[in-house]
Parts: C-alpha cells; structure tokens; sequence
C-alpha cells in the first residue's frame, strides 16, 4: 500500500512539473516585437467599446452570465480588458442616471409655467454644467414639465421664440446642418420636430455651386436621394433638396421659374379669387376662364389659364399646412366624415378637406419611411384584408399614398406567403444586422434557426436565406478585394526591399497590422523552421509565442497565417513548433523508434524528450516507449450480462460517493478481462445517469467558459467542483468552443476542405486543417465532410473492423 501511495505521489509530482513548464514559458519581448505592439492601441477606439458594451448586454439577457469567451474571440482582446471596459461602461450609465436626476429636478425648479420654458442658462449656472450637457441629460419622460402643444406654437411663433431659438443655435453649433433638434425641443420645450420644421425654415437657403456638384457626383454614383440627404442635413427633407437642386440647375439653364408674360398685382389676383370661389360650383372650367377674361380684360389670356389652374388645384386638393392638419384630425374626430360641415368650420372645400383627409390621413410629419413596427402592423392589416384607406385611420402614421405604394411594392416584388410575412418589403441596415447576428450566432438547427430568423424579421424564411445569400457574396467580395490589396502591396515591397514591412503595409492599405498579416497570401519565400535541439533558437520561439499571446489571446482562434507573415516562416512549421511549445507531441511509429534508437547510444530519456521536443516530459517519453512496446490484447465487446452488472453498480453508488471514486468503486467490484470496453462502458454509465444529467444542466457553462479562458480552473478540477463526470464537461466544453466559428461556410473554405480531403491518403487530421484553415472547428469540418460524403461531392468510406 504505501508503495502504491509514494507511486501516486511521484506520478502527480512530475504532472504538476510538466504542466508548469508548459505553462510558464519565458515570454521576453524583442525589440521587433515591441515596435509590433506599440503601433497597437491600448485599449479599442470609443465606437468598439460602445460595440462591446451593447454586445455584452444584449448577450447577458439571452443567458445568465456574460459569455465574455465569445467576445474575446471576436474583438480579440482579453477578458480582463473586456470586463475593464463593461465595469467602466456601468459605472459612467450610473454617473449619467444620477446627473439625468439631478438636471432633471434642477429644471422644474427653474421651469415657468405662465411662458411654459425653462430658465436653461439659471439651470446650467447652477449645476456649473455646460448648456448643451445639461439639455442632453435631461429627461423629459421622468419630469414633471409638459411641452408646449404644437397648436399653441403653429403660426404664432414670435419673435422673441424666433430669436431665442436662432440665438441658441448660433451660441452652440456653427451651422444649422450640426443642430441637435432634440436638445433645441428641450430647450425650447417643443416638439423636437416642430422644431426643427421651424427651425430649418429660417436656413433653407439655396444651395451653391459646390453644393450642386456634389449632389450631381452623388447621384452619377448611383446613391439614392435619401442617403444624399443624409450629407445635407440642413434642408428638412428630401423633397426640399431635390426642389433646391432643380432651382439651381434651371439657373444654369436660364430657364425662369415664373412665365407669366405680365406682372399681376394685388388686387387682380385677389378679384379673380373671389371669381372662382363665386362661381366654382355652378360654371365648367372653360366657363370660369371666360368669366375671368370678361372681368380682366387687360389680362393675357395664358397668365390667366396659369393662375388659375394653379388657384384651382390648390383650393381643391392642395395640401393644408400642419395645423390646417391638426384641426382637420380633430373635426373628424368631432363630426366624423360630414365634409361639407368640415370644410364650413375650415374655411375650405369640402373636396380638398376629404381629400387630404384620405391621402395624408392627418399626419402631420408626412414622413414616408417605414419603422419595423409600422411594416408589422401594415402586414397584419393587408393579410387581414383591410382596405388602405381603412389602415390609414387605423395605423394613424401614415399618409394614403404611402400605403398604397407600400403595397403595389410588395404585391409586383414579393408574393404573399402563407403565414403573413412578405418577402419583397425593403431591408433596412437594421434588418441586415440583425439577420447575419441571428445566422452566425446561432447553435440550432438549420430548420429551427431560419425559424427564428422569420419570426424575428416577420418576413419570409426563402426571403430570409435569399437575403443572407446576397449579403455572404458582397462581403465575400469585399474580403477578396482586400486580400488582393494586401497581397499586391507585400509583393510589390518584396521586389524592392526584399523585407516586408508590415507597418508600411498597413499604411498603404488602410488596414489594421493584425488584419494586414492575416489577409496576406504571398508565401513565396519563406523560410523553414524545423525543431533541432541543437540549433533552435529560443528567441524565435519567443516572438512566436509572445506575438500569440497579444493578439489571440485565449480562446480566440489563432491565426496561423497571421503568424506565418509575421515570423516570414512556412505556415505548417509554425503549427508545429506552436504545439510543441505548447507541450503538445503527436507519437508515430517513427517517433517510437527513434526514442529505442536514441536509447541504444546511451542517452538518458531527460536527453531523448531534449531531442524530441523543447517541452516534453520524461514521463511521457516512458508511457509511450512501454505502450510500443507491450504486446497489444485483443480487445472484446463486454457481455450484455456485464454491462447490466455495470448499470446496476451505477443506480447503486451514484450520488454516495464523489464522482471521482466511483470508477474505482465499481472497477473493484467486478472482475472484467477486458480492460478497455469495460473502462469506456463504466465512463458511459456514469455520464448518462439522470442524478448527473440533473447536475449537468444546472451549470453555466458561460461563466464555466470564461473561467477555463483566463485560467482560473480546468475541465478536470470543474469536474470535481461540480462532482459531475469529466467526460460531460468535456462534451459540453467542445459545443461552446464551436461558438467561437460561424456554422457558415463560404465556397473557398468547402474548395479547401475538399482539396485537402482528396490530397489525403489516410486518415484525416482534421485538427491540423481547422489550424490552417483558421475559421472553422474540428467538429465543424467533420460535420462538414458527413455532409458532402451525403451530396456525393466526397467518397463514401467503407467502415473497418
């Protein structure tokens, strides 16, 4: 017994000596590499760390912990940064809720009611916070002071509001294209929009020459005018810079807006006014013309058909201004749709008040682009077959014309599918985001996934994967575009300097370093670096490993083109020594001669593991010669009796002793000849017992995840904390590592995975190819393989044994 003990203790020993060589490697940092790390910032620009930050809240409510792994391997930045930048980001939202507060019951101090503003400067001065701060921390839904309806405002904007709001402006942005309409609402205490209609109304001034040719490169650059608007934001809307831009353009043509021949004055105009409104109802239009050229007779004939088309469509179906609108939606709200007493109380048509009634349906902002609420809405009223002028007193948000293009779009692009969903509406850049983060996130079932994409998006699945498959092929166009450009750029400095320097390269591309070395594909060149006791250079292996450690850090995939183009060394050279730095070691027959051949010159097995590996142990050296060299039993399958025996001993002890005694419990227990089969059928029992099933799914493996990544446990040491069966830490271990790749594959990773299948002559190392490959798992690839064997792209392979 105690021999048995002090061979125990020996054997954990020298484990817990090999594991620390492996793990605390010297790591100096040479003067090439310090220049590398210095041209990489120390912490991530504000709009990644917004990034992060949204990511990780977004991920914290899908599960219970924070699985920070997946955001390692996506931004490749470490935990203890990514956890840095979160913490900061929660401290400055609590800082902002409580300023947010503060502002808040500060300015309802300071608010008057009788001019129903607020004293934002007394605000301001108190909090010795500037304006602007102030204004963009204040919230309006948690106060107490009501902003002022935009029928007290409409038309009766005076000049002291006008001059306060163009005041505010001047003191705080150099232009009216940079306001903040929302902080002008707050602090005029409106409507953001109104506003801003108002606003903009005192700064719509025509647009120059340079101004024009931009919108015309704009436009030969086939954007449409609504992202053209979006760089001339001091025009209310598209329809405005459009108007301004035909303005200019018939100046350069010298064509004149006005063609009347004379010019009309006040009186004339207001006379053949009070003509047509007299006899509108009961004279034809050729009629009312002749009835007007009678009473004008020093009037051209042409001025006069002129004017009075354009009276004529403006008293009939002219739009009424916002609050024409406003009043028009409350007398129907009033008398329903009695337009004759609508039109008396207006002072208008009872045609023209009918008709913005049904085209623009009240709304007053008349904005024509559809939110994702809006178009689920508007689907669930068309498949319910409502009628459009219907869903326009029912949505209230949208004007006639706008439904009825919305669905002459959707009825000539898409067809209706059977669940309600449409598959010709437009996707916006919020759709797009949402589909890649659904599909390459996701861990379900091919069925089940686009499932949950349609139900998300409330369109079509076909729609859905059609969508995705366009934007697959731009990006994959983008990528090789890119990968060329890098390419070109290493080439071309090769022939030159016959050096690469990356951060030149970088430069010259306006790609990150990281993202330069990992897009280059010239290999031509390189150097080998094979392992030789004698002649390996430690420092080199250094700059290897140290280069990993900074921009992979753990579990992000490494990238071995990357380090290929960093050490200008052959790829597969750079897999190998990595793993044997890592104390890694594939044993071959090969392998196993040469320790016998090695051991017959009289070397010692500390000098053999020396001439195999940098890394390897003694021990293991040993356990491989003695498994070589002992004779092989011939392994059988373990009886049905046995196995039954077996189940039973684990229904027995499960849950009365510690997982890891119970193999020993029930090895001891049975007398089994076949080692192996009865150890795998043991292990089997043990992880499918329901006591451990229950224990398993009770575990966050987020958080067990971020755990093994910043090498605060292990697999083995979770296994026992948990006292569940290592064997399903490891399986689940290996499911949330796939979570790092994207179950996608593009056309040049299948060419690649058929290529090197092909190329094979035995069995497949898949992980050396996923290495290589650098975007996708093990586990992945194999899928991938059963899949293609299925489709008849790759052989089928007869099972031995």
């Amino acid at each position: 017994m105690l021999a048995r003990r002090t061979f125990w203790l020996s054997a954990v020993s020298k484990e817990i000596a090999a594991t620390r060589r492996r793990q605390h490697l010297p790591f100096p940092c040479l003067p090439q590499f310090r220049r590398l790390s210095s041209q990489s910032p120390a912490r991530p620009s504000a709009d990644i760390q917004k990034a992060i930050v949204d990511e990780a809240r977004l991920l914290q409510q899908e599960d219970k912990s924070i699985p920070w792994y997946r955001l390692v391997a996506k931004y490749h930045l470490s935990i203890d940064t990514l956890q840095s930048i979160y913490n900061q980001a929660e401290v400055d939202t609590q800082r902002r809720q409580q300023l947010c507060a503060l502002v808040t019951k500060t300015a309802e101090r300071h608010f008057d009611s009788a001019l129903g503003q607020c004293n934002w400067e007394a605000v301001a001065s108190e909090l010795d916070t500037p304006l602007i701060a102030c204004l963009d921390h204040f919230n309006a839904s948690n106060s107490m002071i009501k902003p002022r309806s935009p029928i007290e405002t409409y038309g009766g904007w005076s000049k002291v509001d006008m001059g306060k709001l163009e005041q505010f402006i001047a003191a705080n942005y150099a232009d009216s294209s940079s306001v903040d309409w929302r902080l002008a609402g707050a602090y005029m205490n409106i409507d953001a929009l109104e506003c801003q209609r108002v606003g903009l109304g005192t700064f719509n001034d025509p647009i120059n020459e340079l101004g024009y040719r931009r919108v015309c490169e704009f436009r030969e650059s086939v954007m449409s005018w609504k992202d053209i608007h979006q760089h001339f934001q001091q025009y209310a809307n598209v329809s405005l810079l459009k108007g301004k831009c035909l303005v200019f353009k018939r100046k350069l043509d010298g064509v004149t807006g006005v063609r009347l021949t004379s010019k009309w004055t006040d009186a004339d105009l207001e006379r053949m006014k009070d003509l047509i409104e007299k006899h509108l109802e009961s004279a034809t239009r050729s009629e009312l013309v002749d009835i007007i050229q009678r009473e004008l007779p020093a009037r051209p004939l042409s001025d006069i058909r002129l004017l009075f088309g354009r009276y004529l469509y403006k008293l009939r179906a002219g739009r009424m201004h916002s609050g024409q609108m406003i009043r028009l939606r409350e007398l129907v709200a009033e008398y329903g749709e009695d337009w004759d007493r609508i039109g008396e109380t207006l002072g208008v048509l009872p045609c023209r008040a009918q008709r913005n009634w049904l085209e623009h349906g009240g709304n007053v902002g008349g904005n024509s682009s559809w939110t994702s609420d809006e178009t689920r809405q508007f689907q669930q009223l068309v498949s319910s077959g409502v009628k459009a002028k219907e869903a326009v007193k029912l949505l209230k948000t949208k004007p006639y014309w706008a439904f009825q293009d919305k669905k002459s779009r959707i009825n000539t692009v898409a067809k209706q599918q059977g669940d309600g969903t449409f598959s010709g509406s437009c996707w916006s850049a919020a759709d797009d985001e949402t589909l890649l983060k659904m599909i390459d996130g996701s861990t379900a079932s091919a069925a089940a996934k686009w499932e949950q994409v349609r139900k998300a998006l409330g369109r079509s699945v076909i729609a859905c994967q059609h969508r995705f498959l366009a934007i697959s092929n731009s990006r994959s166009q983008v990528a090789d575009d890119h990968r060329n450009s890098v390419t070109s750029e290493v080439q071309r400095q090769l022939k030159s300097n016959s050096t690469v320097d990356w951060s030149q390269v970088s430069q010259e591309t306006g790609f990150g370093l990281r993202e330069c070395l990992e897009l280059s594909q010239y290999d031509v060149g390189k150097a080998r670096w094979q392992y030789d006791p004698d002649s390996f250079s430690q420092s080199m292996a250094d700059r290897l490993t140290g280069f990993i450690k900074e921009h992979y850090p753990v579990p992000t995939p490494v990238s071995y083109r990357a380090v290929s183009n960093y050490m200008w060394v052959d790829m597969d050279d750079c897999i190998r020594i990595h793993e044997l730095l890592q104390g890694k070691f594939k044993w071959t027959e090969a392998d196993c001669e040469r320790v016998i051949a090695l051991r017959a010159q009289g070397l010692m097995f500390k000098e053999v593991a020396r001439q195999l590996s940098p890394t390897l142990a003694t021990g293991t050296v040993k356990g491989a010669l003695r498994r070589y060299l002992l004779p092989k039993p011939v392994q059988k399958p373990i009886s049905a009796d046995e196995l039954v025996e077996v189940s039973r001993l684990v229904d027995e002890y499960a849950g009365k002793y510690p997982v890891t005694d119970l193999f020993t419990k029930i090895r001891t227990q049975l007398n089994l000849t076949n080692r192996y089969h009865s150890h795998q059928s043991i292990v089997k029992c043990i992880a499918a017992h329901p006591h451990y099933q229950t224990k398993i799914r009770n575990i966050d493996y987020n958080d067990l995840a971020n755990r093994i990544a910043t090498g605060q446990t292990t697999a083995k040491l979770a296994a026992m904390e948990f006292d569940v069966p290592l064997r399903n830490i490891e399986v689940r271990m290996r499911a949330v590592d796939n979570r790092l790749y994207s179950s996608k594959w593009t056309e040049e990773e299948t060419r690649k995975l058929v290529d090197y299948m092909q190329s094979c002559d035995s069995k497949p190392d898949l992980v050396y190819f996923s290495k290589v490959l650098g975007t996708k798992s093990p586990i992945h690839c194999s899928r991938k393989i059963t899949r293609l064997r299925h489709n008849g792209v790759l052989p089928h392979v007869p099972k031995t044994g």
